[in-house]
Parts: structure tokens; C-alpha cells; sequence
């Protein structure tokens, strides 16, 4: 049975959320933070015009312990797959420092894990049932541990976004992204071309052909890299957002496995429940929060802490003036109804990703 701690939001003994969390991981022993050890501080930097991202103070606090044990932190993310500011590793990197992640306020450099341009990675051969390979960020895979950060919140497709989220769609590069959303495939949008043709140019396996703004996307020989999508400036080429809540779930479940296995399950997990929205951090258009704060967790299980996480959150009541006010039942049910956000923790489960069964020690 895994364990899990939990920290309540409330204020205790007179000490705030942050002043606890700060106390408490400095008692904590992690075999993999020792001396010159380069460790992964892995969060979200929030998409541009979200506010509902991690606040930065904790990854300070995280970061301070890190080089309190003499160990050399780092703060990372990977580009997204989607166009915006965080798609190119360049911008990516101005958004962070303009949502609070400057070293100055974090004390540790900001990277972007997969490179600038989303190539910087490494492959995992993990034959399992859905990818026989998988490709994760090479600066995640080059560190000798990590601390996973991950704000819980709702997600359209996964119905809930923590450690698992974070471990696979925020680890892996642009292609593995698009493995896991849907098969790979561009469609072409001939009502928005401007006859560029930069996504011609950019294919790698020449795919794409055609003149002025009648374009030819030869799907049978496309190999899913997102650069036609990345380029394009008008969204004349979009990714067929095709998979199944199900079978995306357990694709996150194994992509999630690989980056786990490949650093050799040298991390640990600190789920934020606070400011609780119905939809991803990669939202630019933040809605209320769906419940109240509860706190945060730790564990070395990435499975037994978004289990936790779930069943805590689903313990609330929904909030008024959210989207879910005057709803009953499963919370995260009630925000995305078709999705069962256990089923990536239970196919996690499944192929040896964690356990949902936890013990939950109140400190």
C-alpha cells in the first residue's frame, strides 16, 4: 500500500500552506537528492492568459530544498503540441518568465526539456500495448531525478490532470504528444490557406505538396511530426483530435510508465489542490474554480497520489458561480460527463505504474 501525505490548505498552528509544505520537505528523505545530482523540478508555466498555474513560491521553496542538500535543481516544461506561446521553446521560455519563473524568483534556470524545437529527445522502447516505443524529453532523461509538481484540476479529455498528466503529455516531445491525442494525422482547412507554404517546406518526408493554396496532404506517408501543424501561421493544417477519452487515457498511462522507467523511478510527486478549474492550466481562459481548496499531497507514487487527489476532490462540494454549481456526485463527472478520469489510473495500475490503493497520513 503507498503512502500518501496530505497538507491541508487551512491554516495550522498559525502556519500557512507554504510555511508548512516548506517545513515538512526539509524533514523528508530522498535518496536520489545528493551532491552535484543535476534534479528536475518539473511544473506547468501556464498558458498565456491562465492564471491558474502553480504559483511560483513553491517552486522556490522546492528549489531551496533541493540546494539544501547540496543537489543542483533545474525548472522545466515541454513545448505543446497546440499552436501558442508555448508551442516554440523560445517563447515558451518569455511566457515563463512573464508568469513569475525568472531565476531571480525561483533560484534555478528555467529549461524547455524537449529543445527549442521539440527535438531534443529520447526514445523508450516499452512494447506495450499501445506504443512499442516511446519518445521523452531529453533534458528530463539526461537529470538524475525529479520532483513533479502538478496542479489538480479538471481536463477535457483526460477528466483530470495530475502526476499522470504531467508525467506524459508534460514530458514527452510534440510527436509522442500527438501519438497520445489522436493518429497522427493532419487535415487540411482550404477555407483559411494563404498559399505560403511553409508547411511544404518543413516536412521532413516531403508529405505535403502543391500550388498557390491548393494543398495535398499524402496521409498514408505522413509520419505524425506536428511540424505542418507548429508552422502553419493561418491554422490552415489541424491535428485530427480523433482518440477516444479511453484509449487516450491509457496511451498517457504508458507514456507516463516510460519516463518513470527511464529515469528509474527516481522521483517524487507533490499534487496542488488548489484553485481547482474545470480545465487544463493549457487553457488560456481560466474559469471559477470548482471547488474549494484542499491542500496538497506527496507520495512516491504517481498512481496512489492522482487516486488521493480524486477522492479528496470528489469529497467536496461544487462551488456557486461554477460551472458545476448545484451539481451532485462524482466532481470531475460532472464537469466532463463523458470522461471516467479513473481509467488512466486504473490501466496505470494496470502495467505496473502504481497502485490506487494508498494510505492517507494527515500531517
Amino acid at each position: 500500500m503507498s503512502k500518501v501525505y496530505f497538507l491541508t490548505s487551512r491554516v495550522h498552528k498559525g502556519k500557512s500552506l507554504l510555511e508548512r509544505y516548506t517545513q515538512f520537505i526539509q524533514e523528508m528523505d530522498v535518496s536520489f537528492l545528493a551532491q552535484d545530482r543535476q534534479i528536475l523540478i518539473k511544473t506547468h508555466f501556464g498558458e498565456d492568459g491562465n492564471t491558474a498555474y502553480l504559483n511560483p513560491l513553491y517552486v522556490r521553496k522546492t528549489a531551496d530544498w533541493i540546494k539544501k542538500k547540496k543537489a543542483i535543481p533545474f525548472i522545466g516544461d515541454t513545448s505543446t503540441l497546440y499552436r501558442g506561446r508555448r508551442n516554440k521553446g523560445i517563447s515558451h521560455l518569455e511566457l515563463a518568465l512573464e508568469h513569475g519563473f525568472s531565476y531571480a524568483s525561483v533560484n534555478a534556470p528555467v529549461v524547455i526539456l524537449d529543445g527549442v524545437k521539440s527535438d531534443y529527445y529520447k526514445k523508450y522502447e516499452l512494447n506495450a500495448k499501445h506504443f512499442k516505443e516511446v519518445q521523452i524529453a531529453g533534458a528530463f532523461t539526461a537529470s538524475d531525478g525529479a520532483v513533479i509538481l502538478s496542479h489538480v484540476k479538471g481536463h477535457v479529455l483526460a477528466g483530470m490532470g495530475g502526476a499522470v498528466k504531467n508525467l506524459a503529455m508534460g514530458l514527452a516531445n510534440r510527436t509522442q504528444k500527438q501519438r497520445m491525442h489522436g493518429d497522427i494525422k493532419p487535415k487540411f482547412m482550404p477555407a483559411k490557406c494563404i498559399g505560403c507554404h511553409a508547411c511544404i517546406r518543413i516536412c521532413p518526408v516531403n508529405a505535403i505538396n502543391g500550388e498557390g493554396k491548393q494543398i495535398d496532404i499524402d496521409i498514408q506517408h505522413c509520419v505524425g511530426c506536428a511540424e505542418c501543424i507548429t508552422h502553419c501561421p493561418t491554422q490552415a493544417i489541424q491535428l485530427l483530435w480523433n482518440e477516444t477519452p479511453a484509449v487516450m487515457a491509457e496511451k498517457m498511462a504508458e507514456t507516463a510508465l516510460a519516463a518513470v522507467k527511464m529515469l528509474d523511478k527516481k522521483l517524487i510527486y507533490m499534487n496542488f489542490l488548489l484553485n481547482i478549474t474545470p480545465d487544463c492550466d493549457c487553457d488560456g481562459a481560466v474559469d471559477n474554480p470548482i471547488v474549494n481548496d484542499i491542500g496538497l499531497l506527496i507520495s512516491d507514487d504517481p498512481i496512489a497520489i492522482d487516486k488521493a487527489s480524486y477522492d479528496l476532490v470528489c469529497k467536496q462540494l461544487p462551488l456557486s458561480n461554477s460551472r458545476i454549481e448545484n451539481k451532485t456526485g462524482d466532481v470531475f463527472k460532472c464537469v466532463h460527463p463523458q470522461i471516467d478520469a479513473l481509467h488512466q489510473l486504473a490501466y496505470g495500475e494496470e502495467i505496473g505504474l502504481g497502485s490506487m490503493t494508498y494510505q492517507l497520513i494527515e500531517v
